[in-house]
């Protein structure tokens, strides 16, 4: 299905409308537009639940009391944009048939509820995440704390700043990570992130499923 109607979808269930059914017509045979009102109430209310206190990677789940939908909402990071509190988050609903509706989308503090939003980290492609991640790499093996580097790509610009270095339960070298964005507009984004090196790779420390 189209990413635009998914996203138009998950706005609108984040809005709680009261004619939510009415208004997923146009979705067509989408999961999404299955939910019943008593659905839509438990599952936003699961999804706000993880957008104001769920750690980043961290994987919640719902189950519907009255069908077999189910889903699950997974938030990758946590940042601020032009100041704005956001996370970027994964939405994943299905049914019994095992058809699902996929959502990857960036919600942000407005007005004190989470609003589908266009940001600096959103307006970022697959290269430019790609690029990005090479030199992050490379700052992450070789920069003190304290010690920024710059990274510039197709308009886009990057600080990373190592901040502070540790050691975790399994012997891993673990570093604090300031990383601000800037796109080609001028949005900007920051937030402080944990990498530890496993083997040659720098990850994110996985948190457990709750």
């Amino acid at each position: 299905m189209n990413n635009r109607r998914l996203i138009a979808g998950l706005t609108l269930l984040l809005a709680g409308n009261t004619a939510f059914g009415a208004n997923l017509q146009f979705m067509n045979r989408s999961v999404i537009s299955e939910l019943s009102a008593a659905e839509v109430s438990s599952f936003k209310e699961r999804i706000g639940e993880a957008l104001n206190t769920t750690p980043d990677l961290r994987t919640i789940n719902w189950q519907s009391d009255t069908s077999n939908l189910r889903g699950r909402v997974k938030i990758k990071y946590s940042y601020r944009n032009n100041g704005t509190e956001c996370r970027n988050a994964i939405i994943d609903l299905r049914n019994d048939e095992n058809r699902r509706d996929f959502y990857h989308a960036d919600v942000c503090q407005q007005n004190g509820k989470w609003v589908v939003t266009k940001t600096a980290a959103s307006n970022f492609s697959r290269s430019d995440w790609d690029s990005l991640s090479t030199t992050l790499s490379d700052t992450l093996n070789n920069n003190q704390d304290g010690e920024a580097r710059q990274w510039q790509y197709e308009g886009h610009s990057a600080r990373l700043t190592p901040l502070n270095t540790s050691t975790d339960e399994q012997g891993n070298r673990c570093r604090l990570t300031g990383i601000e964005l800037t796109d080609k507009s001028g949005a900007h984004s920051r937030g402080d992130y944990s990498f530890c090196k496993q083997g040659d790779e720098w990850r994110r420390p996985e948190k457990r499923k709750k």
